[in-house]
């Protein structure tokens, strides 16, 4: 394993309520697939706002977790609590994503808190950076330019409003079963092993 690797890791997820779960589940079955069978399990069904990131050295949990409250006690954007239109599923990378509408106020919650967030993100130094940034590839100068600021290269106009539900090995057929989306909570996620499954320690609700 790369040194650079630590764990627990963090993230910050918008967490669908159990009706969008469970009609995610229904479409999965009709296609004769199990959602807890892909690698992408492990995230679960979410809309990632902040990448996995390593705590910095700085930092611990505790203070993580105290910011976070802090930050959504004090902050009166409450767009994730919106109801969003499924836009119908799309091939995004390597995954099926149901992809949802946006608006400029939803957009700049989560650009905020990739922000906020970022003082508690590990720095890699360049060596480690050269072994991190293989698990991307063929990006541009911009995604690049992401990636050695936020540690992340598909961000901002390069990440659209999605929920990952199935890699590509086997085709899905969307049946239009799914009209919306409706948000429980935003959530502070920590994994505690490489193939271990995020789970919530702090929710903004």
């Amino acid at each position: 394993m790369d040194n650079y690797i630590q764990f627990p890791r963090y993230s910050i997820y918008l967490i669908p309520n159990k009706l969008f779960i469970d009609q995610v589940e229904k479409l999965l079955l009709k296609n004769n697939v199990k959602f807890d069978n892909f690698e992408i399990s492990k995230y679960g069904l979410n809309y990632t706002v902040k990448a996995p990131f390593y705590l910095s050295h700085l930092y611990n949990e505790e203070e993580l977790i105290n910011s976070f409250q802090e930050y959504f006690l004090s902050n009166q954007n409450k767009s994730y609590k919106e109801e969003f239109n499924v836009l119908g599923l799309k091939k995004i990378k390597n995954v099926f994503a149901l992809e949802m509408n946006s608006n400029e106020k939803f957009n700049f919650l989560c650009n905020d808190i990739i922000r906020y967030f970022d003082l508690y993100r590990k720095t890699l130094n360049q060596q480690e950076v050269q072994k991190d940034i293989k698990r991307f590839s063929n990006l541009t100068s911009l995604e690049m330019e992401y990636y050695l600021i936020w540690g992340y290269p598909y961000l901002f106009e390069f990440n659209n409003h999605h929920i990952s539900v199935s890699d590509i090995k086997k085709e899905i057929i969307f049946d239009n079963s799914i009209k919306s989306l409706n948000y429980s909570n935003i959530s502070l996620m920590r994994q505690d092993s490489l193939n271990g499954k995020f789970i919530s320690i702090c929710k903004s609700d």
